[in-house]
């Protein structure tokens, strides 16, 4: 047998018990490899029957004849030769592996190999029997050809056999554009699904410095056309398998969207604005998956809060060491203020931050008569028991200028702005790139900046009231204890 070691993340992708498994990564990651092994590996898991014999049928399937032949039956065969596992048949595009286990029972496994660039090969795919798949390069698949594919398998072998012990699907892909199928699967996943990204093959030099405390070697950087520094990450998936040139070579000189894809591991940029985040926030830098909040009452949480029909709340908190922490959100569709208050945000406080003290920086437009009648949300608010600091301007581009500053900042060697994708997923995907620029019919940026209006827009403009109050200095006066809330009067009652 061969001596691949998978690396963690191929470890916990091939042993996922998920029906359907994605494996995302860079190029020269060792996603096909993994597939190969985890095939076999597959394969021998699968109960014996009757007669002491592993059936198993697996469909290997690509977008077109020369990539499967070329790269895929190549990787293939590379790692397990039929000359030595088997034979192949070359008439049905289809190997043929034997083995007998150390238990004396005998696996024999067939993969079958499959086009998918004319309609018949559709066809043929979506008339067999197997009991698993493996989509290789899959963001190259159609959807439709993916839904159907998936219904052939858990079909081999027959039930008098005992039928499939681990039906299901793997795919690998580099990563695939945004506002795709694919990445809309992969970001929220089905139930029954698994997605396992591998860590980036290079990532920008001030990430390195920050992450391993000394300078880059030379030979390892990377210049994209937008004249910014990459560095390779010798802690990416494969290395010691690959040159050591292999990636600057690669990448040297090349787009900042091809680099976002083949090297970084992150979605491609979709047609459409721009980013609004698009030159601040770095996923390398910014993103910390176990991030959890100071349990400080001189250190509260501040909930940024978005009002209207579709409100969002972002929880973080101003630590001791000045950074600013992302640790929740609560997101709502067509739910009122008072609705969402009582049965989505408190609630959330209530499980997640229950021994905690917190205040709300709201949308300012709250604090005017305009959704309960008489009391205006923020008294709505303020009768639930909550603090409340208005933030100073609902301008967006102040709003906007107040996130980018906590993005661009620093605390000594550490970045200032820190989010937790897993408890505040939504606001991650707006920061990452899904909260985005108006444009015109052509395509093109407007003149008057604005951001369009989507299910990401609200809660990342509750994060822009979070970060006006905590970058506008606002936040011991409004969180001393014992304080009252607070608002702002006139003649005419609250503004």
């Amino acid at each position: 047998m061969s001596d691949f070691i998978a690396s963690p993340t191929m470890e916990e992708f091939m042993l996922s018990d998920a029906y359907v498994r994605v494996l995302g990564g860079p190029i020269g990651s060792g996603k096909s490899v993994a597939c190969c092994h985890e095939l076999m590996r597959w394969a021998t898991t699968q109960a014996p029957n009757a007669d002491g014999i592993r059936k198993t049928r697996f469909l290997i399937v690509r977008n077109t004849a020369d990539q499967l032949r070329s790269t895929t039956f190549k990787t293939i065969i590379d790692w397990f030769p039929p000359e030595i596992y088997g034979r192949y048949k070359a008439t049905e595009k289809t190997l043929f592996y034997t083995l007998r286990l150390p238990d004396n029972t005998v696996v024999q496994t067939e993969w079958m190999m499959i086009a998918l660039d004319t309609p018949d090969d559709v066809r043929k795919a979506l008339s067999l029997e197997a009991t698993g798949l493996w989509g290789n390069e899959c963001r190259e698949l159609h959807p439709d050809v993916v839904d159907g594919l998936l219904m052939r398998v858990n079909r081999y072998p027959s039930m008098k056999d005992g039928g499939a012990t681990r039906p299901g699907a793997i795919f690998d892909t580099n990563m695939p554009n945004e506002d795709t199928w694919w990445e809309r699967k992969m970001e929220n996943p089905p139930k029954n699904w698994s997605v396992h990204l591998q860590p980036p093959a290079v990532i920008p030099i001030d990430v390195y410095r920050e992450k391993y405390r000394k300078e880059p070697p030379e030979d390892t950087l990377i210049e994209s056309t937008d004249e910014i520094i990459y560095c390779v990450d010798p802690a990416h998936d494969n290395y010691d398998n690959l040159a050591k040139d292999y990636y600057p070579n690669t990448g040297e000189g090349k787009t900042e969207d091809f680099i976002r894809v083949y090297l970084r591991c992150q979605y491609g940029r979709a047609l459409g604005g721009l980013p609004v985040f698009d030159k601040t926030f770095n996923v390398d830098r910014h993103m910390a998956a176990d991030l959890r909040p100071v349990d400080s009452p001189n250190y509260p949480l501040c909930i940024g809060l978005d009002f209207g029909r579709q409100p969002a709340a972002v929880i973080g908190q101003l630590t001791p060491n000045g950074q600013v922490i992302i640790v929740g959100e609560v997101v709502a569709d067509n739910m009122g203020m008072e609705k969402f208050c009582k049965t989505a945000l408190k609630p959330y406080l209530y499980e997640h931050f229950p021994q905690f003290s917190y205040y709300i920086a709201p949308d300012p437009a709250g604090f005017h008569k305009t959704q309960l009648g008489e009391h205006s949300p923020a008294q709505f608010l303020i009768s639930q028991g909550f603090k409340l600091v208005r933030p100073v301007t609902n301008d967006p581009e102040i709003r906007i200028q107040a996130v980018e500053r906590l993005l661009l900042d620093g605390v000594d060697t550490m970045p200032r702005f820190l989010i937790n994708p897993n408890a505040a997923p939504i606001t991650t995907q707006g920061l990452k790139g899904k909260y985005r620029w108006k444009t015109n019919k052509h395509g093109e940026m407007m003149q008057t900046r604005e951001p369009i209006k989507n299910e990401w827009s609200h809660p990342m403009d509750a994060l822009q009231y979070l970060a006006l109050v905590i970058d506008g200095g606002h936040l011991g006066r409004a969180t001393r204890r014992g304080s009252r809330p607070v608002v702002r009067k006139s003649a005419a009652g609250w503004t």
